[in-house]
């Protein structure tokens, strides 16, 4: 893969070398000092950076820092000059082979979906959007594409992710504590992670269902209709394959995954899900329970802040007698409603959609949220 023309800024290439094995031993106005591996008598090696990039000599520190550590690894320095570059960036390649103009113009539409619907989902986890919402808008603004041309053409769609947010511990007894929230760039790339797994799994399994029921975390129809337009414009099968930035740990339901080559069979389900997830009708419903748990990322009274930002987990009871627990974003005020009834253990109702994602049952498009008793 050749990766775009960067300059290698230090702070990247201090962040990579302490994923890679060194360790910083120092930290000053002037440079980087760092020690790692041994030499033939067991001494720790050592790195100088100067943190001054314009510095005359910067490029031969960048240079022999990157050779040791190619020597070290056994990795090309090719190789490791793009892991420095990506290290806060996620990278989607998609390789097509559509070198005319006509054909790369068509190209641009179906990546703008293909990235828009699946932030998306990040507001309202619908199975068709007739409109970008604002997650989605600040993400087209966010993310970044290169073509480049080496035998077939390649669109390089590069996310730059930002810091882990944690989240206040949530009390979940039959799963594990989310403990910390992936940013938003993440989420709309691990989102088209999964929906390109979901229709590899489709296709193996002659059967479009992993599709249709994974569009909680993978494909909505929208972002199924993209990747058929984008193979529709290509006359040879269409690649992807991702590179996750090493900042920001991978969910470990898309760490295995690497690249899928989109052909005839993957056509065929794509449209079958995507014909389905059109039709498929919101099954609202309205829950009954008593709240468990709270979680505000940030301050629950605030304005300024997104609905997801703030979210209860509701036990509910059927009428069998047995119990779920689901996952339930909600707005300032009923947020506040939904702190009281904890206090003072009393049940609360409120409609929505229930959907069985891979992290746990979450209700979708709250609304109506009332205390009852």
């Amino acid at each position: 893969m050749t990766a775009p023309k960067y300059e290698l800024p230090v702070d990247n290439i201090a962040s990579y070398l302490q994923t890679a094995g060194w360790t910083l031993v120092s930290d000053n106005k002037i440079l980087y000092a760092f020690e790692g591996f041994q030499d033939e008598d067991g001494a720790p090696l050592e790195l100088i950076l100067p943190k001054n990039e314009s510095a005359p000599d910067y490029s031969n520190y960048v240079r022999n820092s990157i050779g040791l550590h190619s020597v070290l690894t056994e990795k090309a320095p090719e190789t490791i000059a793009s892991e420095i570059l990506l290290f806060d960036r996620d990278l989607l390649v998609i390789k097509v082979d559509s070198r005319s103009v006509d054909n790369a113009a068509m190209q641009m539409p179906p990546i703008k979906r293909l990235i828009g619907h699946s932030a998306n989902m990040e507001r309202s986890l619908k199975p068709y959007f007739n409109q970008y919402y604002l997650e989605a808008r600040k993400m087209l603004k966010h993310f970044e594409i290169h073509q480049t041309c080496n035998g077939n053409v390649s669109y390089h769609v590069e996310s730059q992710v930002g810091e882990i947010e944690p989240y206040q511990t949530l009390l979940f007894d039959d799963k594990e504590d989310p403990g910390q929230r992936m940013p938003l760039q993440r989420r709309v790339m691990e989102r088209i992670a999964t929906g390109l797994i979901d229709l590899q799994n489709a296709t193996t399994n002659r059967n479009p269902q992993a599709l249709i029921s994974g569009y909680a975390d993978g494909f909505n129809a929208n972002m199924c209709n993209a990747i058929l337009e984008i193979s529709k414009h290509s006359p040879r099968p269409v690649q992807y394959s991702v590179d996750w930035s090493r900042k920001v740990p991978v969910s470990p339901g898309v760490t295995e995954f690497k690249s899928i080559l989109i052909e005839r069979p993957h056509i065929e389900f794509l449209k079958k899900a995507c014909d389905k997830l059109k039709e498929r009708k919101p099954d609202y419903q309205r829950i009954e329970g008593r709240v468990i748990g709270l979680s505000s990322s940030v301050d629950p009274q605030s304005d300024d802040v997104d609905n997801n930002e703030r979210s209860i987990v509701v036990l509910r009871t059927d009428r069998n007698g047995s119990g779920r627990k689901l996952w339930i974003n909600l707005g300032k005020e009923d947020y506040i409603a939904a702190h009281k009834a904890h206090i003072d253990w009393k049940t609360i109702s409120v409609g929505g959609l229930a959907i069985k994602r891979r992290s746990g049952w979450q209700l979708a498009d709250p609304h109506e949220f009332r205390i009852l008793r």
